[in-house]
């Protein structure tokens, strides 16, 4: 996918941040849900005070008060610029295609 500021919004805004850490699985940050709330473990301090905003799909340490986004994550767990834009828009396809399979079967 071509890099473009619709590309890196719809990163941003329509791959939600949770499912970009339950993909990254063992290799992304411990995780948990708690009280209507998807908190993580924050990359920069390791406090499990990093909290995914669903209005607005950024997250937000409590702790050391670093902010995120899927690209930010994803760098954080080593991953470079362009491999990191790759990995999420595949993940952002393949959501889409899911959404759109259960809004037809519906």
């Amino acid at each position: 996918m071509k890099i473009t500021q619709d590309s890196l919004r719809a990163i941003r805004n329509d791959l939600p941040m949770k499912l970009t850490i339950v993909r990254l699985g063992e290799h992304g940050p411990i995780a948990k849900q708690s009280d209507g709330y998807f908190c993580f473990a924050c990359p920069s301090c390791k406090e499990l005070r990093a909290t995914v905003n669903p209005k607005n799909n950024l997250a937000h340490c409590f702790s050391c008060g670093e902010n995120y986004n899927n690209i930010d994550l994803m760098m954080m767990q080593g991953h470079d610029f362009l491999p990191a834009f790759d990995i999420l828009s595949n993940w952002l396809e393949q959501y889409q295609r899911d959404l759109g399979e259960r809004k037809s079967s519906a």
